[in-house]
């Protein structure tokens, strides 16, 4: 891509070609106006091509250098996302997911997760964990027979795993009633 200055760009955009093909003393038809950068430069279909083709090879570079380092972080990689990764201990061998669980091929529980979220906490922890417990992460992959709640107490990361079958019974009884 040629230097684009405001002559050789005033003088493309009033004859209608291609900035780039002028900057190689190529007389080609614009095919219509690109942006680049705060510009709005006129070239052929080969060039914007090009062009756009160069912007997102830059853009997925920049994108996997991001997920690395949130990755290496211990966060999600999914963008907007600042939640924790799941434990790759937790998640079954054929999975390798860098996501927390609430986005991705690997979605976690399917039952609605605001309600299992206080349902779990009030039948299944004590009063005193209850007091001092933030619920981090609910996984299950349906057809599996475990569930996998994560809590974080203070000073420690606690991961209670339940019978998925039992769990969601259970869920359904306490619903009806």
């Amino acid at each position: 891509m040629a230097r684009i200055t405001l002559d050789e760009l005033n003088y493309c955009i009033a004859k209608g070609e291609c900035l780039d093909c002028h900057a190689a003393s190529i007389v080609k038809a614009a095919a219509g106006l690109q942006k680049r950068g705060k510009l709005r430069v006129p070239s052929c279909r080969a060039h914007f091509n090009a062009y756009r083709s160069k912007i997102n090879q830059r853009d997925l570079v920049k994108a996997q250098r991001r997920a690395d380092a949130k990755q290496k972080a211990g966060l999600c990689i999914q963008s907007g996302c600042h939640n924790k990764m799941i434990p790759q201990e937790l998640l079954p061998p054929w999975i390798r997911e860098r996501t927390c669980g609430m986005h991705g091929g690997f979605k976690a529980f399917r039952v609605n997760r605001t309600a299992l979220v206080p349902f779990i906490t009030q039948h299944y922890f004590t009063h005193e964990q209850r007091r001092s417990a933030s619920a981090q992460n609910i996984i299950y992959k349906p057809g599996e027979a475990f569930a996998f709640f994560a809590v974080k107490m203070p000073g420690y990361y606690l991961t209670k795993i339940f019978s998925a079958k039992d769990l969601l019974q259970r869920y359904r009884q306490i619903q009806q009633n």
